[in-house]
């Protein structure tokens, strides 16, 4: 299985420089597409060593006859960006060293080739190669020639067959690699693949030659024991399968090697054209350490929230797996590198991570992981009130009996703070009071504030000129004399006994005929509703009351009736018995109105009921 070892992207590339010597060009290929007529798009893919100096900002290609090789023409194609190859290794065991690095990039255009009835050959040049390869003969001082042939008009239409993937940059030593290094013809050809000499090209003083030197071209001089079919230290030696293409190698030397793989192509058994990729393998000292790892939880990231992105710090590894310790599940695993997992209910869990699974090279780690909720209190505060009575808070919400709570009434309170559930707190006195309830679960906390509102109650009084007692018909004045207890009074209700007699205002007037002794109240209200009552009794003194034995309702004027001298000034009720105890007449606040109707002459008896109190009886005489 091949590991990925990325390479980032280099923030910037350094400026554009002159042709230089020191390139460090490892490789490269061409290849074009018949895009029909006389139109072709030309692919030149070149291949540096990260240590050397940057592509350059044009590449020149060379157009020359097929037959003559006389130059036809020269195109001159931008530098359109480059980008590093992922570095693959075919062990999951294996760890590059970090200082493995190439670039590619892909000079694309458009040419315009007539049909010829010999062809096209198109080159291009590039020196040097990097001074550190092992297998060349001066290689510091050699560069490449990449070519391809467009076959005479007598075959009008062809596409040149072009690989499909990169081979691996770095090999590891002693490892054995399985490449497929097969490609792809646009027009479906036979194809047959085989190593090659690449060919050298471009030098020390003249290392970007334009144009290109025509063909043919020189091959690379081998260096001692290397040769077109042994380019590298291997064993078994490096092989290309001729119809599939398929690499095989198992380095066994450190260092850098240049390889040539060609593909051609034919046509009803006609060779067309070949494509030559021109590469160097990096065989490397590979770490066979495998660590596992994953970043530990944060204090502040389990709560809310059952989803958890899993950071992997595992080193060495292309495989892995997780399993998330879900109790009787069993399909609670990922295979992705840094997955993410969201667990089904709150709770701790154990968390295991294996790097490179079912390897010799394979290591376990655990770690634990929590996810819970945070809990979700709240308390209901009395609406705003008057005085400052104690109240009573009771914690509720989303949280279980074993949660931790601490309430916080302000400095000044009774109690200033509390852990029951339940708690009576009297306030400093009347104002706006924040009272805030922290609950606190499995390390999760939340706060709840909210603010409880008490306005100052008012201490009603009032008094009352002239003094209690006077006469019947006194005019007595009323004046409050309340205390607002920091607001200020509103309304005023003057009552007696139980009755408004008074607008609105801080002072009333009450004037009465009728004697006794009556409850006068005051009720006040300020501006935030709260209210208090003051009551004091006030007595008026009537004249005596005189009742007579006898009346004589005969019509003549003169004592037709039962008329009790002052009883107009009292409250009272009147009730009239025969002498058997019958009751014959009844009335209340009487004023002197019975004049025995229909009844007879004779004596009866009364009970005379004052409303404070008082009771007269006796008997009256009934005369005609």
């Amino acid at each position: 299985m091949n590991m990925f070892h990325r390479f980032g992207l280099l923030t910037a590339l350094m400026c554009s420089v002159t042709a230089s010597n020191a390139t460090h060009i490892i490789g490269g290929e061409l290849y074009y597409d018949h895009l029909g007529g006389s139109q072709y798009q030309v692919t030149l893919k070149l291949y540096r060593d990260c240590t050397g100096i940057v592509f350059d900002p044009s590449a020149a290609i060379g157009v020359f006859d097929g037959v003559t090789n006389e130059l036809i023409q020269v195109q001159s194609i931008s530098f359109p960006g480059g980008s590093f190859i992922p570095i693959t290794l075919d062990s999951p065991c294996l760890t590059l060293p970090p200082n493995v690095c190439v670039e590619t990039t892909s000079y694309v255009s458009l040419f315009t080739l007539p049909p010829s009835p010999n062809g096209y050959v198109l080159s291009y040049q590039r020196c040097c190669r990097t001074s550190i390869i092992n297998n060349l003969l001066n290689p510091g001082d050699l560069g490449l020639t990449v070519t391809t042939r467009i076959p005479g008009q007598s075959i009008p239409v062809n596409s040149s067959a072009r690989f499909n993937e990169l081979p691996p940059v770095a090999l590891c030593l002693n490892a054995p690699l399985a490449f497929d290094h097969s490609a792809t013809d646009p027009d479906g050809d036979s194809l047959v693949y085989s190593l090659t000499t690449p060919y050298n090209g471009g030098t020390s003083t003249a290392p970007q030659p334009n144009p290109p030197a025509a063909p043919p071209y020189a091959l690379l001089p081998w260096g001692a024991g290397y040769s077109e079919n042994y380019p590298m230290d291997s064993n078994p030696a490096i092989a290309i399968d001729p119809v599939t293409g398929l690499l095989t190698v198992t380095p066994t030397l450190q260092g850098n090697f240049t390889v040539g793989v060609m593909v051609q192509e034919y046509r009803s058994g006609v060779l067309l054209t070949e494509t030559r990729r021109d590469f160097l393998f990096k065989v490397v000292a590979c770490d066979a350490t495998v660590t596992a790892g994953m970043a530990g939880q944060a204090a502040s990231d389990y709560c809310d929230d059952l989803t958890i992105a899993f950071v992997n710090t595992s080193n060495g590894a292309s495989v892995w797996h997780w399993d998330f310790g879900v109790p009787g599940v069993e399909d609670d695993t990922s295979n992705v590198q840094s997955p993410v997992f969201t667990f089904p209910e709150p709770g701790t869990y154990t968390v295991t991570q294996i790097a490179n699974p079912g390897t010799t090279c394979a290591d376990t780690t655990s770690a634990v992981f929590m996810v819970y909720f945070s809990p979700q209190p709240f308390f209901t505060p009395p609406p705003p009130f008057c005085g400052n009575d104690p109240v009573i808070l009771v914690a509720e919400g989303v949280f279980g009996p074993n949660a931790v709570l601490q309430w916080q009434f302000g400095s000044g309170s009774v109690p200033p703070s509390s852990a029951d559930s339940i708690v009576t707190v009297q306030f400093s006195g009347p104002g706006t009071h924040p009272v805030s309830l922290l609950v606190t679960e499995n390390g999760c906390s939340t706060v709840f504030t909210e603010s409880i509102v008490n306005h100052p109650q008012p201490d009603a009084s009032f008094y009352a000129l002239p003094v209690s007692p006077q006469p019947v018909g006194t005019a007595v004045n009323f004046t409050d004399t309340s205390d607002p207890g920091g607001g200020s009074i509103s309304d005023w209700s003057w009552a007696i006994d139980g009755t408004v007699f008074a607008p609105s205002a801080s002072t009333a007037v009450w004037n009465t005929d009728w004697p006794g002794t009556f409850l006068i109240t005051l009720t006040v209200t300020d501006e935030f509703g709260c209210s208090d009552v003051a009551s004091l009794w006030y007595t008026l003194i009537g004249e005596p009351i005189r009742i007579p034995n006898v009346f004589s309702p005969n019509g003549d004027g003169l004592n037709d009736a039962f008329h009790i001298e002052n009883i107009q000034y009292y409250h009272n009720e009147l009730t009239i018995y025969s002498r058997w105890g019958n009751k014959v007449y009844q009335v209340r606040n009487y004023k002197n109105q019975w004049k025995g109707e229909d009844l007879p002459e004779g004596t009866y008896y009364y009970v005379l009921q004052m409303d404070e109190g008082t009771e007269f009886s006796g008997h009256v005489t009934l005369l005609r």
